[in-house]
Formats: structure tokens, sequence, C-alpha cells
């Protein structure tokens, strides 16, 4: 073999090592992108929110029941009132899971702090009228009866104790709901329902089987989103999510094309990720300041 011909394998063998240490480099630098935390659920050196449990009798259900709320920094030495915001957790999950699971009043914090959202007060209720075995999932009818009787709790004690115990606007311009999941569907079923009562509505992968059968639980879509000109005139804003390797992305999708065929106005926003906390972290991330701007 010539020293011209062993000089070029080696030369070449070298850029191919080179091209390969690239790709490794690469991936490596990209899978930690991926695994890193985001800065808006890291704990920050700022002024903090108060999260608390409040338990009361549901005259409606006739039990003891618990919800988390969240109050901005500087509220208890503030005599304003704030909007609020209802917060849905998923199915398998309490009142708790917002805070302890998603780092919600982290969230709101940093927002808060970094002057991208003006302080609001969240509340989580717990989203079932019972509470269920782990992992159980139930029927049509415990479907229905869970549904239709954290709704009866939601507007005959949650609603009312909220606006009484706490100092929150009462108006419909100043009340949200949104929701994960099942507290997406649910968020989408209540809101679009009582347009009277909220005027702001969010969906982070809502569990649309959840929300649109009426025999569990659910509304008749089609004959909800019939007067599109009432809906466009009175929420002011419309938001519905999905990770793109989401079981459920099909379903999303196609509730977004619903909307669109009865022209109503709203946001679809696509996003990576599966059907998990990171997914709607940044959701909430991103939907808490556009909720209410002024």
């Amino acid at each position: 073999m010539s020293l011209v011909r062993h000089c070029g394998r080696i030369i070449s063998a070298m850029k191919s090592f080179r091209r390969n240490l690239l790709l490794v480099l690469l991936t490596g630098t990209l899978s930690f992108a991926q695994n890193a935390i985001p800065s808006y659920v890291q704990v920050r050196n700022v002024s903090h929110g108060t999260v608390q449990s409040v338990s009361y009798k549901s005259k409606a259900l006739g039990t003891d029941r618990k919800m988390v709320v969240y109050t901005p920094p500087g509220y208890e030495q503030s005599k304003e009132r704030y909007p609020v915001l209802y917060l849905l957790h998923g199915a398998g999950s309490d009142e708790t899971s917002w805070t302890q699971r998603g780092s919600a009043h982290v969230i709101l914090d940093n927002l808060i702090a970094d002057g991208k959202l003006k302080p609001l007060v969240v509340v989580m209720p717990f989203g079932l009228a019972a509470p269920r075995a782990a992992g159980a999932r139930g029927d049509a009818a415990e479907n229905k009866m869970q549904r239709e009787g954290f709704t009866k709790d939601f507007f005959g004690d949650v609603l009312p104790l909220v606006d009484a115990k706490f100092r929150v606007f009462t108006d419909r311009d100043h009340r949200a709901i949104a929701g994960l999941s099942l507290g997406g569907a649910q968020a989408l079923a209540i809101g679009l329902t009582h347009i009277d009562l909220f005027s702001r509505i969010a969906a982070f992968s809502p569990a649309m089987g959840a929300s649109n059968n009426p025999a569990t639980g659910g509304v008749d879509f089609e004959t909800v989103l019939s007067d599109t000109s009432k809906i466009n005139n009175q929420i002011n804003f419309l938001w519905v999510s999905c990770g793109t390797e989401d079981t459920l992305f099909d379903s999303i999708r196609d509730f977004s094309l619903q909307l669109a065929l009865h022209k109503i106005e709203h946001i679809y926003r696509i996003t990576g990720g599966a059907h998990a906390y990171p997914v709607w972290q940044r959701n909430l991330n991103e939907v808490a300041p556009l909720l209410f701007p002024d």
C-alpha cells in the first residue's frame, strides 16, 4: 500500500470520527436540554404566595370536602379584590395535585415576580363527587354520578364560598376556568354552558370523552356551540392545547375543528410532549398571563 493511500485512509477515518463525535455531542446536548428543569418551575428567591387547604361542608352533596387556594404575594396586606381562576385536576388526582405535582404556585410566583402576570387568586377544588380507589375509572353510570355531583358542588358550594371568603371579583369578566385532562374537559363543559359566569376558558389536553357525552355527565357540544355570536361576544379567551405524543391528540384536534366549523374564535395550541405534567406546566405558564391582561 502506498504512503499516499495510507495517509488518505487515516484522514478519512479522522473525519468520520469527528462527525460521529459531533453527533454524540449534539445528541447529548439535546437530551440535556429536554431533561433540564424549565426556569418557570424552579423555586426562586422571589416573593411567594400562600397555598392553603380550605375545608367545607358541601350542602349539595352532604359531605366534607376540601379545596386548595392560592393567594398571591401581598394578598394579606392588601384590601384590593383580585380576578379568580378555577383550576381543575385530572382523573385519579385530587385538589392537591396542581401544587404538589404541577408546582402551579411556583409558576404563578415566578410569573408575578417577572411582571408577566397580574396577581390573582387560584382555586383548585376536588373535581369528583366522591373519592375513588387508586386506578379506578368507573362505568358510564358512575362517571355520570361523579361529574354531575361535582358540578352541583361547584356551583352550589365552591363558588359561593370563594366569593364570600376571599377578596375576589364576583363578576364574569374577572372569573376564569381551566383544567388538565378530565379537568380540561370539565372546564370546557362548565365554561361554555355558563358564559354568564365565566369569560375565560382553557383546556389542557382535555379528555373529550368526559365532556362530549351526556350519558357520562358531559354535554352536547353541537347544541352548545350552535349560538356562535353569543359565545364569540361573551367569551374573551378560549384555549385548547395538546402535546403531539398524547394519545388524546386526535380527539382534541377534532374538537378544535368542531369549534372552527361553528366559527368559534379560539386558540388551538400544539406542543411537543405526552399526557404529562411537563406539558401542563408549560400550558399554565403560557396561559396564565393571557387570562386577565388588563
